[in-house]
């Protein structure tokens, strides 16, 4: 989430907790670096982002309070988040890959929204969470390509 309200939002859904704050954006900027390297659909990712991608995930990310706090709860859903992640690509890359293939990794590939929804819960508590889960969503989606976008995109061909 880039933009100025989109930062305000998350502000928002994390109850102005500032380490949790940081840590949604880190995990964000590892996230798209690291999507952007596997895809290539952005050209050479430039040195200096694979370089703070790397300091975030080795040194900005365990060093945060928020995330040293809760770290039992949320590496497990890390991994999981990586694991779906790395399947979803590998659903839309599949050679025998079919439009229900398509269908399933085009939602599990913003696997990152799960991160920001489960956090909501950290910091305000199961209601807090469930109050603003279908806000969030509908908020990281609306900006995404369409599904029939999606599968223009990496099958070049196949019709939404």
């Amino acid at each position: 989430m880039n933009t100025e309200l989109e930062k305000q939002l998350v502000s928002q859904w994390l109850l102005g907790n500032e380490p949790a704050i940081c840590l949604i954006n880190m995990w964000f900027e590892v996230s798209q670096v690291w999507d952007d390297l596997i895809d290539r659909d952005r050209g050479i990712v430039p040195d200096h982002a694979v370089n703070r991608m790397m300091r975030f995930a080795l040194v900005d990310i365990p060093k945060n309070r928020f995330f040293q706090y809760h770290c039992n709860e949320l590496l497990p859903l890390v991994e999981h988040c990586i694991y779906t992640w790395m399947e979803a690509n590998q659903l839309e890359r599949s050679p025998n890959s079919n439009h229900t293939d398509y269908h399933v990794s085009y939602i599990l590939r913003s696997v990152t929204t799960e991160l920001l929804v489960f956090m909501c819960g950290l910091v305000g508590g199961p209601a807090h969470r469930h109050q603003v889960a279908i806000e969030i969503r509908r908020a990281i989606y609306r900006d995404n390509e369409s599904f029939s976008e999606y599968v223009q995109e990496i099958s070049g061909d196949v019709k939404g």
